[in-house]
């Protein structure tokens, strides 16, 4: 086993905390400050095997992975900067941001004597039954890379920084898009009385699309709430000169409604679940 590293992590989310025990598991030590978290962050740190240090401290640590809501990227880089002055550590940024926002996010880390990279996480928290991809560009990339002798799978883009966000943002794009894409259609089906037929239609000329609706759009629901600043990110990564940009505004707006619909069992997530259980 390799030489035990402390890693800090910037919390203790779902990602951040499967992360956490994938590298407490591997020998390393994992700090993550606590206060003023929920119970179910606690809960979720303690589990991973997280122990808490408060913001002064991360920059003790072989490194810092800040894996946050892409709204809280910039402000928890400049809260660890000002913290931690003259720190060592490596800051890596995995994100879901523009490549843009990654630049500023590592002028801010090097402003305080950080090494940086830039990152996107790609796949679900780390698992029994899956691992995601932490994909990294920039100059400390390689280095960030090296976590892979401790259970994360790593892949080094040899670009600039931003390059690792451009990815990640291309690819939920793609997949978390196609699913706004269904639940939306599915929804205009149900309004209009031809929901049933439409899904029978799916079933027979599109399977594997109606089989990835089946899995995509019920876990879609629980986690539409976090998705809504990842598709403004996404329009903003597209561009204003692009008209197609307010596709994404409009997911967003999409996803904020069908997560309060979620949390309230209303009828437009009620309409999903059924229509793709059957």
């Amino acid at each position: 086993m390799p030489n035990p590293l402390t890693i800090a992590l910037t919390a203790p989310g779902m990602m951040g905390a499967g992360i956490g025990a994938r590298l407490t598991a591997h020998g390393c030590r994992v700090i993550v400050p606590l206060e003023d978290r929920s119970q179910a962050s606690l809960d979720r740190a303690r589990k991973a095997g997280m122990v808490h240090a408060g913001w002064d401290e991360l920059g003790q640590a072989d490194m810092i992975l800040s894996v946050v809501s892409p709204e809280h990227a910039e402000a928890t880089a400049e809260r660890v900067a000002a913290a931690n002055p003259g720190a060592r550590a490596l800051y890596a940024d995995l994100n879901a941001i523009t490549p843009e926002r990654a630049r500023r996010i590592g002028r801010i880390a090097e402003g305080a004597g950080m090494r940086f990279s830039d990152g996107g996480i790609i796949g679900p928290p780390p698992s029994d039954s899956g691992d995601p991809v932490l994909y990294l560009s920039g100059a400390g990339a390689a280095e960030v890379a090296g976590l892979r002798a401790y259970g994360l799978r790593t892949e080094v883009l040899h670009g600039p920084v931003g390059e690792a966000s451009a990815l990640k943002l291309s690819y939920a794009g793609i997949t978390k898009g196609l699913a706004a894409l269904g639940a939306t259609m599915m929804l205009a089906a149900s309004r209009a009385g031809v929901e049933e037929q439409l899904m029978a239609e799916l079933g027979v000329s599109q399977p594997g699309l109606a089989r990835d609706f089946a899995r995509s759009i019920p876990g879609m629901l629980p986690k539409s709430g976090r998705w809504v600043s990842e598709m403004h990110e996404i329009a903003d990564f597209i561009g204003p000169d692009h008209p197609e940009h307010g596709i994404y505004r409009a997911v967003a707006a999409l996803y904020e409604r069908l997560h309060d619909a979620h949390l309230c069992d209303g009828d437009e997530a009620e309409t999903l679940r059924d229509l793709v259980r059957h």
